[in-house]
């Protein structure tokens, strides 16, 4: 990741965990520590460039309407990443 796409998705993952971390939540605590395992598996994908592309890759190629509109923003999305934008 470029240093500041690095910095805005640690700050956003800081401040979702200091959210919804199991000791913190005031509310269901089964809710509070399955959010908490997505956070940690989002950060683990999006703050590792090779993750970040082997996940764009694989949404990418499972994108099965190719005349989706959503399809064609993603493709567009993937393309511009692949290719510095």
């Amino acid at each position: 990741l470029p240093n500041a796409e690095a910095v805005v998705v640690k700050a956003a993952y800081k401040a979702l965990a200091q959210r919804y971390h199991p000791d913190r939540f005031r509310g269901d605590a089964d809710f509070a520590r399955r959010k908490m395992a997505e956070l940690n598996e989002a950060y683990a994908v999006l703050s590792h460039p090779q993750r970040r592309r082997d996940y764009d890759r694989e949404l990418f190629s499972n994108l099965a309407d190719p005349d989706d509109a959503f399809a064609q923003w993603i493709r567009a999305f993937i393309d511009a990443k692949q290719h510095g934008d």
